[in-house]
């Protein structure tokens, strides 16, 4: 799943030739999760999640790089960095200095809502899709491999008893789901026609 985000190198690099804007809350938002669920697995000494997660850290790190390549407003692309890597530190400063016992449960509630905003962060041009009656701005094999990633996290986490892996990875199956069917409902326009539309794509966040 985080390696098919790679699938969005190509979508900015098309959006620089045709000035044209991708969406970038959905690369930032799995920047700020990766490292936020790379503590959560160090905290519960998991290997698997923290390496997963390591690997989903420089992933996101190269694709936010590429963002910033290409960028025709490349200060606007290191403000929305900068911000994500500060609410990432603050959070786990926090669950790394903090002598409260509810620190970890606390900080495991954020890691769950950091992840629905991620999964979730396509259905923002969900008034686009609506409005053009068309999908393409959802990538198909992205959504789909979210939503085997999520089941797959989903069991894991039942397994294991970790309701904070359960909860939102069940939920962002849904999410993934709600996606595909927008995706199988509406189609998808031809290259020739997706290209002509291509300098109308808005910029969500």
């Amino acid at each position: 799943m985080i390696v098919s985000q790679l699938t969005v190198v190509g979508h900015v690099r098309r959006a620089h030739s045709t000035k044209s804007r991708v969406a970038m809350l959905q690369p930032l938002a799995s920047f700020v999760s990766s490292i936020l669920w790379l503590k959560y697995g160090l905290l519960k000494n998991d290997h698997t999640v923290s390496l997963v997660n390591s690997l989903g850290v420089c992933v996101s790190l190269y694709i936010l790089l590429e963002f910033w390549r290409y960028s025709h407003a490349r200060h606007d692309v290191e403000t929305r960095v900068l911000l994500a890597l500060f609410v990432s530190m603050v959070c786990v400063g926090f669950v790394t200095t903090s002598s409260y016992v509810w620190a970890p449960h606390v900080y495991s509630i954020v890691c769950c809502l950091v992840s629905l905003v991620f999964l979730a962060s396509p259905l923002g041009q969900l008034g686009q899709v609506l409005r053009a009656r068309d999908a393409s701005v959802l990538l198909p094999s992205v959504t789909f491999l979210a939503f085997a990633n999520n089941v797959v996290w989903a069991v894991y986490g039942r397994v294991h008893g970790d309701p904070f892996m359960f909860v939102p990875n069940s939920v962002g199956a849904a999410l993934c789901f709600v996606q595909l069917a927008l995706i199988a409902w509406y189609g998808r326009m031809d290259a020739k026609a997706l290209c002509d539309s291509a300098a109308d794509m808005e910029n969500v966040l």
